[in-house]
């Protein structure tokens, strides 16, 4: 039996379209429904900020996700859409948008998308789902060793991001993988893309882009979102059915943040690669740590490579 697309459920304005997707999987909707709108009144990004637009001028939408992979790679969610981000502008605009770590997709140095992924456990999953998979999230930390999943309680959190350090070591252990059940998992992963604005407010002019600045043209927003509905699509199964692998690749070859000397939080060194669980490995100097999570200090955006 062939399967029912999901739905693209769509919204003049709405508080956050990340609210939005969470409500209509607590109603049971299927995986993979996409929320859309043309203006949000109280869009969110990550770290509590706040995600300004003017309406009709950003692609806004969030993709209600019921993951098929084991706990620990729950994050590498993240990366992928960032590249299926950075595939479907090339697709669609000719853009080479360049990834940084953990998920900012930029053009000349300047913001062209953002993107969330904010997870709950246990939500209910669609009564038509042939499976919810395998899901779960650890509890928030800043010092931790790789993930150990399915040992002790799963602590439910209003967001499961890439979080923290580890103390200092020479290599990096890829992360056990989950070994039977756990509790099942409800994702929205939110995309925020300028696409018509031609100017920004002062204290993000050159900071932030668009495609139309970048490239003289404004898309259509409908074509928008059908080219990066089918790399998400193509970027999750690969995710889910191969592994991080064939993701981290392709992460690798979008980057701007390999090679460069990054500082995130206390930790300083050059970015050196993605471990098994999308953790950035950074090299002090001393041994290659572990980031989590954080954010790239602004600083070292345009440092040298080494």
């Amino acid at each position: 039996m062939t399967a029912r697309p999901a739905p693209i459920v769509r919204f003049s304005v709405v508080e956050s379209t990340q609210t939005t997707a969470f409500e209509l999987a607590a109603g049971g909707a299927a995986d993979r429904t996409v929320v859309v709108a043309n203006h949000q009144s109280a869009g969110r990004g990550r770290r509590g900020r706040t995600w300004a637009d003017a309406p009709g001028t950003s692609l806004l939408v969030s993709i209600l996700v019921r993951p098929r992979v084991a706990p620990v790679l729950l994050a590498t969610f993240s990366i992928a859409t960032g590249v299926a981000v950075a595939e479907a502008l090339d697709r669609a605009t000719g853009i080479e948008a360049r990834l940084k770590w953990p998920n900012d997709v930029r053009v000349r140095g300047r913001k062209l998308a953002g993107i969330l992924v904010e997870s709950r456990i246990g939500a209910p999953a669609a009564a038509d789902d042939d499976a919810t998979g395998i899901g779960g999230s650890e509890p928030r930390r800043t010092h931790s060793t790789p993930p150990t999943p399915c040992v002790g309680p799963l602590v439910p959190v209003a967001e499961t991001r890439i979080g923290g350090t580890e103390p200092r070591r020479t290599h990096s252990t890829p992360p056990t993988p989950c070994v039977g059940p756990a509790a099942p998992v409800t994702m929205v992963i939110g995309v925020g893309l300028n696409l018509a604005q031609r100017t920004f407010p002062s204290e993000l002019a050159d900071r932030a882009t668009s495609v139309v600045i970048e490239t003289g043209r404004v898309p259509d927003h409908d074509a928008m979102l059908e080219t990066l509905l089918e790399e998400f699509d193509a970027w999750r199964a690969r995710l889910e059915t191969q592994g991080f692998d064939p993701v981290r690749e392709r992460w690798l070859a979008w980057s701007e943040t390999i090679g460069c000397r990054v500082t995130v939080d206390t930790v300083s060194g050059v970015a050196v690669g993605l471990d098994a669980d999308g953790a950035l490995l950074v090299d002090d100097g001393r041994g290659v740590q572990r980031i989590v999570a954080g954010e790239i200090a602004p600083e070292v955006d345009h440092a040298a490579r080494r």
